[in-house]
């Protein structure tokens, strides 16, 4: 399983459609993303770099100065140097939705006429994903890596790259449970197979298990942790005050739980998590699987959280009821849909 993102990759304009009242700027779809591109630049079927949303990029790359202007980042690099760049993030121009960045080869200049449809050009591009500071009550004291042999890091693929798998997904024989995404930050709490000893992990990192750490004062609060059989992991995400502008409105930090997985690295269905799980699950909610990413998209515009009191809901997280990792998923259980109406007022 890659627990890592590919944010820049080989695609093809699949078609280009105008956009009323704009004489400049036309749509590009690029597999279920909408892109606004400078009329002309592009022709169906043309092989392009696809850059996603949350990519950042390198400001003192020549092929990316021109969105210094657009405002930038800066982030530290494992290496401990650090990196300074814009991040791409969900906007509208002229009534469109336009997520991501398009670059011909002439702009990469990058040889596209050997790399196959989908290749991996993150790395090569200098691009690195964009995550937000962790509020010092979440960062916490960091350990070490985040332990990947207990479970993969959190992440679920977006409908807008499932566009060519979507009759693999719609005809898993256990069917799909849609929950409600929560905007807050990522937290895995694992009961160590060996020594039994509880171990907390941010998305990245895992963090010392210090009397301040919010995710442990939570779990302890709920006795989630004290559930969990040697080996056994939960994920999950923390909301409330303090994190990430606290959208939900919520009083009180609060866990999400969107997976639990046994000892051999297993997704669990629902009917197999300790009831403390259930009892602090990310909601549910009563949805048909869509019939593709459009609907997929267009099901999650405008929705409101199950969670927050007349708020909008982040989006939407479709999970196998069985807890069976797919093939097309990477291994995992799970892929997104975002609400673009959030992204746009939130970031994203």
């Amino acid at each position: 399983m890659n627990d890592s993102r590919a944010l820049a990759t080989v695609a093809v304009i699949g078609d280009l459609q105008p956009i009323p009242g704009a004489d400049q700027i036309e749509r590009a779809t690029v597999r279920g993303w909408h892109v606004v591109v400078r009329k002309g630049q592009f022709a169906a079927g043309q092989r392009v770099i696809y850059v996603e949303v949350d990519a950042l990029l390198p400001i003192n790359d020549p092929r990316f100065a021109f969105l210094g202007a657009r405002g930038t980042k800066t982030v530290a690099l494992p290496d401990g140097s650090s990196l300074e760049g814009h991040v791409l993030r969900t906007v509208r121009l002229r009534g469109q939705v336009s997520q991501g960045l398009v670059l011909s080869e002439d702009e990469s200049g990058v040889d596209l006429t050997q790399a196959p449809v989908g290749s991996d050009l993150t790395d090569l591009l200098g691009i690195v994903k964009y995550e937000p500071p962790i509020p010092a009550h979440l960062a916490g004291q960091v350990v070490g890596p985040f332990p990947a042999q207990f479970a993969p890091k959190t992440d679920a693929e977006r409908a807008q790259n499932l566009t060519a798998h979507w009759a693999a997904l719609t005809v898993h024989p256990a069917g799909w449970i849609a929950t409600e995404k929560i905007d807050g930050s990522s937290v895995t709490i694992i009961r160590d197979p060996d020594d039994g000893r509880i171990r907390y992990c941010s998305r990245n990192l895992e963090l010392r298990p210090t009397p301040e750490l919010s995710s442990r004062t939570v779990d302890e609060r709920i006795g989630l942790s004290a559930a969990l059989e040697p080996g056994m992991v939960v994920q999950a995400e923390i909301a409330g005050p303090g994190i990430q502008g606290n959208p939900l409105r919520l009083p009180d930090l609060r866990l999400f739980v969107f997976n639990v997985l046994d000892a051999h690295r297993w997704f669990l269905p629902r009917s197999a998590w300790p009831q403390v799980a259930l009892d602090h699950a990310a909601p549910l909610l009563d949805l048909p699987f869509p019939a593709g990413t459009e609907e997929a998209v267009a099901q999650v515009d405008g929705l409101r959280s199950a969670v927050g009191r007349d708020r909008a809901a982040e989006g939407v997280v479709w999970h196998t009821a069985d807890g069976q990792g797919l093939t097309v998923l990477d291994g995992r259980d799970c892929w997104k849909a975002i609400n673009n109406r959030y992204l746009l007022k939130h970031g994203g």
